[in-house]
Parts: C-alpha cells; sequence; structure tokens
C-alpha cells in the first residue's frame, strides 16, 4: 500500500493512501533499526485517548515505510503533538485531567515525552502507545531526548509524583519562558533535577502567589501530587496565580531578595563546577579520604533515605531496575533489587561505575557510548578507546502474579586479538530474556528473583 505524507507534527505525521487518511507516529528510524526487533510486540498495546473522563483505545493499523523513514499508523484524528502546540495554562489542565483519568490503567509516566502526547483539535488528547513509545525514546538520538523526554521526568520518581513533576516543570516553562532545570547533558540535568536546584519562578514573575511558589518546589522535590495541580490551574484559568495585593514597595524588596538567592545559587554552582573541572589534580588527596567516608556513610545513609522506589508500582521498578544499565544510577540499582537476587549485575555496573569515573577524572570523558546512541547513528564499528556497553531494545510485560518478563539486547565491547590494534570493532549484542519476580518489602515494590531463561 502506498502512502504519502500530508502533514507533519513533531513525532507524528499524517498518511494519506487513495481511500483514506491516518495518523501516525514517525518513528524517525531507519529500517535497519528494527531488524530482529518484533514490531508486533512494540504494536500489542493500543495508545488511549482521553475524552470527558471517558478512556477508549487508538488502535495501530500497521507499518510502512514512506521517504527511507518507519511510520506506525493508526485511525486518523485532526491536532498537533505537545511538542509543536503553543502550552497554556488549559492545556496544562487538559493533560493533568487526562493524567489523572488513566492513572488507575497504569499507563506508564516515567519516559512522559512531549512527542508522545498528541492534542486533537476537539479537545481530546491521545496517549501513544507505551511499548512502541519506549523502544522509540530509547533508539532516539540524545539531542531529541534533551528537548522531549529528559525536562519533564525526574529519575527514580514515579507514581502520582511524577505526574505532579512533569506538570511542574511544563507549568514553570509557561511562567518564565524557561525551563526549570537547564543543562548541557542529560547528566548535568538529572543532577540539578536530584537537589532540586532551580532558579526562583520569582525571578521572572515577582507577583507569583505563595500557593503558586509552594507547589512548584514541592512538585520538583518530589513530594507534589497530581490533584493540587489540577485545583491551582482552575485557579490560574479563573482568577490568575499573582498576589494581586502586594505593594510596589514589597514588590521591589522581594525582587531584590530573590536576586540575592539567585546570585548565591550561581556562586555555588560555580564552586561545584571548579571542583569537578579541577578533580584530577585533588584526586591524589582526595580519593583515600572519600573511600574512608564512603565506608562509613554510604551504609547509614543509605539505612535513613527513603528508597528511591517509595510510591512505584511493580512495572516501574523493572524499569527503573534496567535503566540502571544507561544511568549507572548506584542508588537506584540497590533500591530496586536486593543484593542476592542481582548480584551478578550489581558487580558488573558497579565495575563500570568505578572505571568511569577514574577515567572522567583523568581524560574528561567516560569513554562510553549508549548503545540506543550507537544504533541510531548507524551501528557503525568503533575505535579502540570508545566502548558500546549497556542494553537496548527493552521490553517489558506482565505475566500475573507479581512476575515480569524483560527481553532486551546486551551489549559489550569486543576484544582485539592484538592490543596494540588501530581498527574500529564491532560491539557484541547478545539477545536476554529474564523472568523476574518481586515482593512487597518494607511498603516498596523490590525485585527479589531473576532468572535468565535465555542468553
Amino acid at each position: 500500500m502506498d502512502f504519502t505524507i500530508t502533514g507533519t507534527s513533531e513525532g507524528s505525521a499524517f498518511l494519506e493512501n487513495p481511500e483514506t487518511a491516518f495518523l501516525a507516529i514517525d518513528s524517525g528510524l531507519k529500517n535497519r533499526a528494527f531488524v530482529g526487533v518484533d514490531t508486533s510486540s512494540l504494536q500489542s498495546l493500543p495508545g488511549l485517548i482521553v475524552a470527558n473522563g471517558e478512556i477508549s483505545n487508538w488502535n495501530l493499523l500497521g507499518i510502512t515505510e514512506v521517504e527511507g523513514s518507519t511510520y506506525f499508523y493508526g485511525p486518523y484524528l485532526k491536532g498537533k503533538t505537545l511538542a509543536e502546540l503553543d502550552l497554556t495554562p488549559p492545556v496544562l489542565l487538559d493533560l493533568a485531567e487526562a493524567l489523572h483519568t488513566i492513572k488507575d490503567r497504569n499507563f506508564p509516566v516515567r519516559n512522559f515525552s512531549l512527542s508522545s502526547v498528541f492534542y486533537c483539535e476537539n479537545g481530546d488528547i491521545l496517549f501513544f502507545p507505551p511499548r512502541l513509545m519506549e523502544f522509540l525514546n530509547s533508539h532516539r538520538v540524545r539531542q531529541n531526548s534533551m528537548e522531549m523526554i529528559t525536562p519533564w521526568n525526574k529519575p527514580g520518581l514515579g507514581g502520582d509524583a511524577a505526574r505532579a513533576f512533569t506538570i511542574a516543570s511544563l507549568a514553570y516553562k509557561v511562567m518564565t519562558g524557561a525551563v526549570p532545570f537547564p543543562g548541557e547533558d542529560e547528566e548535568e540535568i538529572e543532577r540539578l533535577m536530584s537537589k532540586a536546584n532551580y532558579t526562583s519562578p520569582l525571578l521572572s514573575c515577582p507577583r507569583l502567589n505563595d500557593e503558586t511558589v509552594s507547589l512548584l518546589d514541592q512538585s520538583f522535590k518530589g513530594s507534589g501530587t497530581l490533584g493540587l495541580w489540577r485545583v491551582l490551574l482552575k485557579k490560574w484559568i479563573e482568577s490568575g496565580i499573582e498576589d494581586t495585593g502586594i505593594s510596589e514597595e514589597d514588590l521591589k524588596r522581594r525582587e531584590l531578595e530573590e536576586q540575592k538567592k539567585e546570585e548565591a545559587r550561581l556562586r555555588k554552582m560555580k564552586t561545584a563546577f571548579f571542583l569537578s573541572k579541577n578533580r584530577s589534580i585533588l584526586i591524589g588527596i582526595g580519593a583515600v579520604i572519600m573511600i574512608l567516608a564512603l565506608i562509613v556513610q554510604a551504609p547509614l545513609s543509605k539505612y535513613l533515605a527513603e528508597p528511591v522506589t517509595a510510591g512505584m508500582n511493580q512495572e516501574e521498578v523493572v524499569r527503573l531496575y534496567y535503566s540502571s544499565f544507561r544511568t549507572l544510577d548506584m542508588e537506584a540499582l540497590e533500591d530496586t533489587i536486593t543484593s542476592r537476587a542481582g548480584k551478578e549485575d550489581i558487580n558488573e555496573i558497579s565495575t563500570i561505575y568505578v572505571t568511569t569515573r577514574v577515567r572522567t577524572s583523568y581524560e574528561g570523558s567516560t569513554g562510553l557510548l549508549d548503545p540506543e546512541e550507537w544504533i541510531a547513528s548507524g551501528m557503525e564499528p568503533v575505535p579502540p578507546g570508545t566502548q558500546v556497553w549497556g542494553i537496548s531494545g527493552l521490553d517489558v510485560r506482565s505475566l500475573g502474579n507479581d512476575i515480569y518478563e524483560a527481553e532486551y539486547i546486551k551489549w559489550t565491547p569486543a576484544l582485539a586479538d592484538n592490543p596494540e590494534s588501530t581498527e574500529p570493532l564491532m560491539p557484541l549484542g547478545e539477545k536476554r530474556k529474564d523472568r523476574i519476580h518481586l515482593s512487597f518489602i518494607k511498603d516498596t515494590w523490590v525485585i527479589d528473583q531473576i532468572e535468565r531463561i535465555r542468553e
């Protein structure tokens, strides 16, 4: 069946054949990216259309290639993805209401993407099929993630708190014109998020009322709720969120105080940046002190801190576990699994974590290349000194009775026969299937068994 493209919206396209029109998801990938991938599995879960508190399915009808790119198409709907929409308080309220409607369906929100949500002209909201979007978002180039995904998702946050963080980040952008956590790469953005280190919105909007400022801060720290945002967004639309009673004198005093706070915040960040850039100079003295401190402090802080999995459902815990292969987040890794169940993976990721930190200290880079990024760029052999390590094509499904199954490809560097060789090498990939069992321990879900049934 021949299709023509009649229009596009970031992450989607409108296709036509001689008989009818379709709304399609633009994968942004060439056909070779789907070699060995079970595309029928990617299409098995439908998208969800939320209209006036009711949910209906949006089922994919097929897959096609047009002008060298791969598209997954379904029934026609008219509108735009959030990535191309002019975000306003009414749009955010519609989104918050839709997220509230689907929250009981365990629809994944940890990887919210602006290009995965389609805002229909009639006000309905379509969430593209989650399994397909999980695959596409993990394979797209990092620049796309930096714009569509990273700014709106706080690592380790799940459930209602994750939804609140997303709405808060979008609302902050509408209020100030900027994202709350800007950075040059994902690591810098996620570091700012983990510390809730952001510029006060009062610098751009000095009349913001205390309720709004407080809810933004709660949400960025992981304690906001979707319900509070639904209430605030309605107030924003009906009467605004500015404190109109503040005097000009108090307004000037507030602006001065916020400017001083921002200057102090920036000075602190510059100090942290200086220490990071000069780590190689300090590493000789600091390494011994750091190791001794970690030996004493880590068990205590780990014991006192709430696990990052608090509030997550089973699938979110499983996905967070496998995301550790990309983020090398040891805290998240240890909170998702018992030491007995994940000993092999914990040891491997710990080794990679240590070696990359040491290499970064001396050379300024980890030398690691994310498999998804490598696949998206064409799967070319990599030169010596660069390693493709991690997983790609993760597919997680529930088998019931607290059991999940995960399929993926594990990538490791190839070893040259001659250590002095400068020839590029192809990384080694092996297909894996894990069967995962979870238990509810101390009010959180944790993986207590992994059976690697095929490698």
